[in-house]
């Protein structure tokens, strides 16, 4: 929500403060109120990337799901259903906390199906955590799946008079209640009580009854370490997971499935239609007053010779506690969920001063956390066409994978419309800022791009044989380069990686291509067939863009070097070589010996025949080692026009460069590619 009080009035114009105050003072209290209150009455997380019609198939077996699950849950308190055939399936789930009784399990699941269709609107999913149930669903399969990126914690703000004593107790108390809910119940629930009473620790904690042991094991691993870690002597602590449920208090608050009485079925009603309705006044009260309100202020503002379009631009946040999180747990290491207002003070509220650039889908910020430790914070468009998948296949491959020529994705953040992702920064920006600008170029010496070259080719070879799991990126170039202090070179934006099996290098034939003209291999652009060889590829373009100093088409040049290939194997066929290397990086420090190697593994790199290009772990060996033999060359693409491949390949890329910078498939299983700008993606911590 924007707060206006940074936009001054002068002159005739001033009487539209008075309706900037009246709405500061009045509409955003009871806004504030009003999502206090619903903060208390539910947690919910709701799909937000697609909805589905009114009177559709979905929207039946949606409510067949629904329907079946709130009468048939409260019996065992646990219950799933899969009603529907794809692509309008419907998938469920309901659990009731392992000490209700039967009634507060009805009435609890009852609430949560009115409540979670009120939140979720149309949504194809949704979550909804109540204090006594649980209930989920889906168009995609979750049932037995863990789930810990789902993650809402509330706590108590005061803390206990020893802190120390007080975590030590709660982590035993913690382990214990994990095993026996892990080992101990078959309905993966258990609760208890310290010995001690000063104070006194309540605690319990439960797993989706569909978890497996060991998944049950990992959520409350995960949620327990989260708690302890972050909320450091707290007085009390909710957290709920996706697939499992933590709470403590210093008083009692649960009871034993065996000896737990049923509130009378009249309070207990009465309890939750009070929760219920006393949200709806207010919210009715806010949008009557908010909405009229707004409206003046919108009047006021037009009414202003102000520049509107720079005050929205420049729009302060209001941040809200809804998301507690410190840090989403995946499964090999641990991405920070940044707070909005950390992100919000660490870029000065995202100032034009701290920006980096601006891709396709939204700017880059340059900002610097308490501590002083500087970030790159991507912001996603509002307005942006960026897929959630695109977001997710980043978030979930750079956290798996560490090397130090690949960049370090520190975190993410996700609040209300809000997406970010914040990475570690890099003050020398990306490679095509640099090489591509006559004089910044100067500051790329041989030496530099060398090491750049090498660089790139042992991040690649990690990506395809080393990591887990292995990767093909998809999408190498000069802008998808970002250089470090020193000059060390790190592959960013893997928004359009595809995984490939372990001792295997093909992935198969796509329906659709989707990367950069000029970079992409022929059999892929022109077949849909993708490799890693289509990866050496991109980095042969790019080795010999770095080596002349040149983009690999530039229509500014005379006709016989506009292709950057095509030139350079003739000049190289024709015993040149001296011409093709940047003339900045020949000054002082040029290994002509090593410039030469450098273009006969670019030529290598770029043949029209995969077989004959060789793999990542040869590129690095021959860059490392001038003993190694180089293999003969074959002309590479574009080195005779009137090759019926060459124009067919001219023509595809042709027609790909009027459309876009960057193609993208329709495909299900592709994503659409990404700006030229390297810090992009964005984020959906609701799994589809």
């Amino acid at each position: 929500m924007a707060t206006l009080t940074n936009i001054y009035f002068r002159g005739r114009d001033s009487r539209c403060s008075v309706f900037i105050l009246l709405y500061i003072s009045v509409v955003l209290p009871l806004i504030i109120t009003i999502d206090a209150e619903i903060q208390n009455d539910h947690r919910s997380k709701c799909r937000n990337d697609s909805y589905y019609a009114e009177g559709s198939h979905f929207q039946s077996n949606l409510n067949t799901v629904l329907h079946g699950l709130v009468q048939n849950t409260p019996q065992s308190r646990f219950n799933t259903s899969v009603y529907g055939q794809s692509p309008d399936q419907v998938y469920g789930l309901l659990q009731c906390r392992g000490d209700t009784t039967k009634d507060q399990c009805n009435y609890c699941s009852q609430e949560a199906n009115t409540s979670i269709r009120q939140y979720c609107g149309k949504a194809f999913g949704g979550i909804i955590w109540l204090d006594l149930c649980y209930l989920r669903y889906n168009n995609s399969p979750f049932i037995g799946q863990l789930d810990t990126h789902n993650f809402w914690c509330n706590y108590e703000r005061n803390t206990v008079s020893s802190p120390e004593v007080f975590r030590r107790d709660l982590e035993d108390l913690f382990n214990e209640l994990s095993a026996k809910a892990v080992y101990g119940s078959s309905t993966l629930y258990a609760s208890g009580t310290t010995n001690n009473l000063s104070p006194k620790i309540s605690a319990l904690v439960q797993c989706r009854r569909d978890m497996s042991t060991d998944n049950c094991k990992s959520c409350l691993t995960a949620a327990t370490t989260f708690i302890l870690k972050k909320y450091y002597g707290s007085k009390g602590v909710r957290c709920y997971v996706g697939s499992c449920i933590v709470r403590y208090e210093i008083y009692s608050f649960f009871g034993s499935p065996s000896t737990a009485e049923a509130p009378a079925n009249k309070s207990v009603a009465t309890s939750l239609s009070k929760s219920k309705h006393s949200n709806k006044i207010p919210t009715i009260l806010g949008v009557v007053v908010g909405g009229g309100l707004l409206l003046a202020l919108l009047v006021c503002l037009f009414t202003t010779r102000r520049r509107l379009k720079s005050a929205i631009y420049r729009r302060e946040y209001e941040v809200h506690e809804q998301v507690e999180e410190d840090t989403l747990v995946g499964e090999d290491r641990q991405i920070v969920a940044f707070k909005m207002e950390t992100l919000v003070a660490a870029t000065e509220n995202f100032h034009d001063d701290n920006k980096l650039g601006e891709g396709g889908f939204g700017p880059v910020y340059k900002g610097a956390t308490h501590d002083g430790k500087e970030i790159a914070v991507k912001k996603l468009s509002l307005t942006s066409m960026q897929g959630q998948k695109e977001f997710r296949t980043e978030v979930k491959l750079v956290a798996k994978i560490q090397h130090r020529n690949l960049v370090k994705l520190l975190g993410c953040c996700d609040e209300g419309s809000e997406k970010l992702l914040v990475y570690e920064y890099l003050p020398n920006s990306s490679l095509d800022k640099i090489l591509f600008d006559p004089i910044k170029r100067k500051e790329l010496d041989w030496k530099k791009r060398y090491n750049i070259i090498l660089g790139v080719a042992r991040g690649l070879l990690y990506l395809h044989e080393d990591s887990q799991p292995r990767i093909i990126h998809r999408d190498i170039k000069a802008s998808n380069i970002l250089l470090d202090e020193k000059w060390n070179p790190k592959i960013a934006d893997f928004g359009l990686a595809k995984l490939f099996p372990d001792n295997e290098s093909y992935v198969g034939t796509l329906t659709k291509v989707a990367g950069t003209p000029g970079y992409m291999a022929p059999e892929y652009a022109m077949h849909s067939q993708l490799t890693a060889k289509a990866d050496v590829y991109s980095f042969g373009v790019l080795l010999l863009e770095l080596v002349t100093g040149r983009k690999n088409m530039d229509y500014n040049l005379s006709p016989e070097m506009q292709n950057l290939l095509r030139w350079v194997w003739r000049s190289y066929e024709g015993g040149n070589n001296v011409e093709i290397v940047d003339p900045v990086a020949t000054i002082e420090s040029c290994d002509e010996e090593q410039a030469l190697r450098c273009i006969h593994i670019g030529l290598l790199c770029t043949q029209v025949d995969s077989s004959l290009r060789p793999p990542m772990s040869t590129v690095t060996l021959m860059l490392s080692s001038h003993s190694v033999p180089l293999p003969d060359l074959t002309n590479p693409v574009f080195a005779n026009s009137d090759s019926r491949i060459n124009l067919s390949y001219s023509s595809s890329i042709s027609g790909l460069s009027r459309a876009s910078a960057t193609t993208s498939s329709s495909s299900s299983d592709l994503v659409p590619a990404p700006p030229s700008n390297a810090y992009s993606s964005s984020i959906e911590l609701v799994p589809r």
